[in-house]
């Protein structure tokens, strides 16, 4: 049994930093607030030639985001006296459906790798196995750690943005793509300095929440 819990907290090490990191840069994609800063940013909606503002951009994609139940193509109008006209074209729309789906199923990856946490978590906290937690505890937070900084080194490689794109995406775009300009780079420079600031706040909020279910019984401390 012992050995069972040590086995445990092994993959605890492995998947709590895990569920840190693919949660938090779930909901960096899916956070209106993060698509506003980049607009306001980087100012490329400047650039757009239709009349419709950054937050309309960000609240739009974010609803289609946050959309699972909903099989509407992504599309953003710009109001036109009595019409409203399209500003996203089918190469753009299928991108995105594209993108849902990858969302989608990081956000599944996560889920499970979080009940899987808590699962063992909960299991090695009940069989008293409080000092091997303590220990594993701080592979956890240099892991979580490591993959932050991974990410935030990976995301600033252009070569790399483009490989996981054509991985993930794999659909090309026309000339002068609206949709393009305003998640193009430097988007990647918004959601480095987001998925960081998430992922250390989850970090800092797991790691208050471990130390007060875990910390010894101590007349003075």
């Amino acid at each position: 049994m012992r050995q069972f819990n040590y086995v445990c907290s092994i993959v605890l090490a492995i998947v709590l930093p895990l569920t840190i990191v693919i949660l938090s840069s779930n909901l960096i994609l899916r956070s209106s607030a993060a698509y506003t800063f980049h607009f306001n940013d980087s100012q490329v909606v400047m650039e757009v030639p239709y009349n419709v503002k950054g937050n309309e951009f960000a609240s739009e994609i974010t609803s289609y985001w946050n959309g699972f139940f909903s099989d509407e193509p992504f599309q953003v109008y710009e109001d036109n006296g009595m019409f409203k006209d399209e500003i996203f074209e089918q190469d753009e729309q299928a991108v995105m459906e594209k993108a849902k789906d990858v969302l989608n199923i990081e956000l599944a990856i996560g889920l499970f790798c979080l009940v899987l946490s808590v699962g063992i978590y909960g299991y090695l906290l009940k069989s008293g196995f409080y000092e091997a937690l303590r220990n594993r505890y701080k592979v956890c937070i240099g892991v979580t750690a490591g993959l932050l900084v991974l990410q935030a080194v990976l995301c600033s490689i252009k070569g790399f943005r483009v490989w996981l794109y054509q991985t993930l995406i794999g659909l090309p775009l026309h000339k002068d793509s609206i949709l393009q300009l305003i998640l193009g780079d430097p988007s990647y420079v918004t959601y480095i300095l987001f998925a960081s600031i998430f992922g250390g706040g989850a970090l800092a909020i797991v790691t208050y929440l471990h130390h007060t279910l875990t910390r010894p019984n101590r007349i003075f401390y």
